[in-house]
């Protein structure tokens, strides 16, 4: 059950760091706009941990239950997904707050 607490909250760490989409800012070099968004993915990753880690207890002493009724794999996804948006919010705006807005497709 153990190994199964730390492998959902392995996932649910990688789902944290989503968000990387693409973002411009007049004058900003690669090197300076790669810099910035693995700075608010840290942010994210770190604002993520705690919530990863009770997913991760929740997961641990429900997933017996939940396999029993199949819906584990519904509720490990609805987990992620809640996730991966948080993540998304939160490095938008932390882009946002350093200049950034979101690249328009195309460019």
């Amino acid at each position: 059950m153990r190994a199964f607490a730390a492998a959902a909250l392995a996932a649910f760490s990688l789902a944290a760091c989503a968000g990387g989409g693409g973002w411009q800012k007049e004058g900003a070099t690669s090197a300076q706009r790669s810099q910035d968004l693995a700075e608010c993915q840290s942010e994210a990753r770190s604002v993520l941990q705690r919530d990863t880690a009770i997913d991760a207890d929740i997961l641990a002493s429900r997933s017996y239950d939940w396999q029993r009724s199949n819906t584990l794999a519904t509720r490990q996804e609805s987990m992620r997904a809640s996730n991966r948006g948080r993540s998304e919010e939160i490095v938008g705006r932390c882009m946002s707050g350093k200049g950034y807005v979101p690249a328009v497709s195309g460019e």
